[in-house]
């Protein structure tokens, strides 16, 4: 999909189809770029650096009108990594003025190191899509004929506003980010960045801040979120995983800046302080993770103690010490609001919990209020531990009245009413209205776009109609990163890699959500196993199928060597030769041998050097925003028929 979409950006600059004046605003491509180095221009490069707030932030075009170099506007200052209230918006900061930066050219400018030659982002990009990918240089990737690739691509350029819609499994390969990079280009390329009806379209995050309102009432914002990727990394043995499956040099590679990364702190070190203690609540951990075999056997194997909160007995459930039974959806009050589309949607008790079970909030509730008590008889000091660096200071007795902003939100009922009146966007109307209203739509929802008083991110708009700066290093839609490590692995600019393959095992496995539940959740209910195949099965294409002596229905092995798993073959003409399909959420216990999809997929402990990079603008570690991602898909496996043997003949 990369080497698609730069094919297409290639033709639309080629045959001068950008729209230019958004390209010049909106974007780093006219930036300067220094041709012996392959960096930015930057303010540092001067014997006399510019006064700023950061003087190695400052960025430099060349001006078309004056034939002179002149510094970006709204550079030199550091990024905002997260919305702060009350900080006043910089309006009109990205206005070019009289400023006409030039896309393309070659110039000397005189830097403290002496003459330089430098050239733009912009140039290079066209440099690079001339050179790899053209419609006829794509065509070897994508199989994708040149003609068709021009014409979409023309059409595309045209098309006002133009949208590309894509799925998370697009943030699932080692190189996802390079794919979106590709996404985004051809977008911004075109001006459909920002107009009502164009973007890329994944979903939107809520702002939240109802729950910050109420998470961290009178706490602070002292919570320590790991990155689930390196937390495998450190305590499943994923070194050892990468050399056993992807051989020594990649394994030594990885693990080489990893270590580099956290030494520099760029990301935090999660192996110190072994893994006493795991309270999964919202998940089925034990399900559905990358290696997932080897993540029971070496990440949930060795913690001293799990504890479940769950509506159904799950193979997380049969992980653990203790089990507290949670309420389904329509069996407690809550509510929910998601980006793709423009409503609150109540969820209101049709019929009461299934015996002792409770609604989280209430289970954690009876937590807060054992511990103050237990803190209370013990008379124990307040604690401290750090936070990011911080020290942190807990009393434990306050626990209870922390939870229940002393005593003011004692039901569930009632939480949910403060997160109404303290959420943006959210409507300010009664549960109980809500409740029997069904759902109700968002405020300012009512185009195709959400807009700045929505519940939902919007700094889009400000940027691209209120000439905003953006929150990154160059203040722009960033497309050039010039840190060492982009630069070393030639990812300066979005391009394609290749997606990792294990030798001898010639097929492609791809997943995605199920249509019979969501998630695990329902994935065994007898009316929608009734619906399937009636247990797991995955999809293979005929003539792969024929090669291997399996029909419609025959027990398959699908294997590699990570492991395997057994599933039904559902022979589909849907699939292409040379891969294979398998909707996920089917429990392990499901399967023969209690081994589901998770035994082969073999990527867990693959993390991209770049993803590591931090201390550069806007690229450091924040949860949710710039974290090492989890690969699911760089791998590749096979499969045989497989003869069930009854208990009798195996004696």
């Amino acid at each position: 999909d990369a080497a698609l979409a730069l094919s297409m950006a290639q033709t639309i600059i080629a045959e001068s189809m950008i729209d230019a004046g958004y390209v010049k605003e909106q974007t780093d491509l006219p930036f300067l770029v220094r041709r012996d180095t392959q960096k930015f221009l930057r303010g540092t490069d001067f014997a006399n650096p510019p006064e700023a707030d950061v003087p190695d932030s400052v960025f430099y075009v060349w001006d078309a009108a004056t034939d002179s170099l002149q510094v970006a506007p709204s550079t030199g200052r550091a990024p905002v990594l997260m919305e702060i209230p009350g900080l006043p918006p910089e309006d009109g900061a990205l206005e070019l003025g009289d400023l006409d930066p030039a896309l393309e050219g070659t110039w000397t400018v005189e830097t403290k190191d002496g003459p330089v030659e430098v050239t733009t982002v912009f140039a290079r990009l066209k440099e690079q899509l001339d050179a790899n990918y053209t419609p006829e240089a794509a065509q070897a990737i994508t199989g994708v004929h040149p003609d068709v690739v021009r014409t979409v691509a023309r059409e595309w350029a045209a098309a006002k506003p133009a949208m590309i819609f894509s799925g998370y499994a697009s943030c699932k390969w080692l190189n996802g980010e390079m794919l979106q990079r590709s996404f985004l280009l051809l977008l911004s390329l075109t001006g459909n960045l920002g107009p009502a009806g164009g973007g890329l379209h994944i979903t939107n995050v809520a702002k939240d801040d109802g729950v910050f309102a109420y998470g961290f009432a009178d706490v602070g914002p002292a919570v320590r979120i790991a990155a689930g990727a390196m937390w495998d990394y450190e305590h499943a043995e994923m070194k050892v995983l990468n050399e056993q499956v992807y051989g020594q040099e990649l394994a030594d590679e990885i693990d080489d800046y990893y270590q580099q990364a956290v030494g520099n702190g760029w990301m935090p070190r999660h192996a110190p302080k072994p893994w006493k203690m795991a309270f999964y609540a919202g998940c089925n951990a034990a399900n559905w993770r990358a290696s997932g075999k080897r993540w029971r056997e070496t990440g949930m194997g060795e913690v001293e103690t799990i504890v479940t909160m769950t509506p159904d007995m799950s193979v997380t459930a049969l992980y653990s010490d203790y089990v507290l039974p949670i309420a389904h959806h329509y069996e407690r009050q809550d509510m929910i609001y998601e980006g793709r589309q423009p409503y609150v949607q109540v969820i209101d008790a049709a019929v009461p919990p299934i015996g002792e079970s409770r609604d989280d909030w209430t289970i954690l509730k009876g937590f807060a209020e054992s511990i103050s008590r237990i803190a209370t008889e013990r008379n124990l000091e307040p604690i401290t531990y750090e936070v990011s660096g911080q020290p942190v200071t807990r009393d434990l007795k306050l626990t209870h009245d922390l939870y229940t902003m002393n005593g003011t939100i004692n039901t569930t009922k009632e939480l949910l009413q403060f997160l109404i009146d303290n959420s943006s966007g959210v409507p300010k109307i009664s549960f109980d209205e809500l409740a029997q209203r069904g759902l109700v739509r968002v405020d300012d929802s009512e185009g195709v776009q959400f807009g700045e008083n929505a519940p939902y991110d919007s700094r889009l708009l400000g940027n691209v109609y209120k000439k905003r700066p953006y929150n990154t290093l160059t203040a722009r839609q960033q497309y050039y990163f010039d840190h060492d490590w982009f630069v070393r692995f030639d990812e300066t600019l979005p391009s394609h890699k290749d997606p990792l393959r294990l030798e001898g095992y010639p097929l492609q496995m791809m997943m995605g959500h199920a249509r019979h539940g969501i998630h695990s959740m329902w994935r065994d209910d007898p009316l929608m196993l009734s619906l399937q195949r009636g247990e797991p099965d995955i999809y293979v294409s005929p003539d792969d199928a024929q090669a291997r002596g399996v029909v419609d229905g025959d027990l398959i092995k699908v294997f590699n060597s990570l492991g395997s798993f057994i599933a039904m073959a559902h022979v589909s003409a849907g699939m292409q030769p040379g891969m294979l399909f398998m909707y996920h959420g089917w429990d392990p216990k499901m399967f023969r041998g209690e081994q589901n999809f998770g035994a082969v997929i073999s990527t867990a402990g693959l993390i991209k050097p770049t993803s590591l990079v931090g201390g550069y603008g806007h690229l450091n570690f924040i949860p949710f925003a710039w974290t090492p991602n989890q690969t699911f898909k760089d791998f590749t496996c096979d499969f045989e028929k497989y003869t069930e043997v009854s208990e009798e003949e195996s004696l």
